[in-house]
């Protein structure tokens, strides 16, 4: 099974709103199928939803792990900045000030290559637990 389509389709599902857009993948073949309300199509065969052989893909909302990999990240580096970083935890617009904050600190093209490479292994995982082998 091919990984990169579940992976495509992932970031399908994951670059609009929750509900908006939706995936599945067939377990046995590894065809992938997609759908957009909004766009107004529909690729997924008729009782996908509820047959067990189609898995449903992922929001990345439903895998990500937020705070937790922010903080993992802050403190790998720049441990300096953990205290002050889990304090805008505290207040709305969180991932905009600690975006702000990297910028800053010249670290954010290293966010985007940790949180891709934590994002890829939590969608391998995925895939593992429900059984596909990638």
């Amino acid at each position: 099974m091919a990984y990169d389509s579940i992976e495509d389709a992932f970031h399908f599902v994951s670059d609009a709103p929750p509900g908006e857009r939706s995936a599945v993948v067939h377990r046995l073949t590894g065809q992938v199928f997609i759908a957009s309300l909004k766009a107004g199509y529909d690729q997924r065969p008729a009782g996908s939803e509820a047959d067990p052989d189609y898995l449903t893909i992922p929001h990345r909302k439903d895998l990500d792990p937020g705070k937790p990999l922010v903080l993992e990240f802050i403190q790998n580096y720049c441990p300096r900045e953990l205290a002050r970083v889990e304090a805008l935890f505290a207040r709305p617009g969180a991932f905009r000030h600690v975006k702000d904050l990297l910028r800053r600190q010249n670290l954010l093209d290293s966010w985007q290559v940790f949180e891709d490479q934590r994002i890829e292994a939590l969608l391998r995982h995925w895939c593992a637990t429900q059984g596909l082998s990638v």
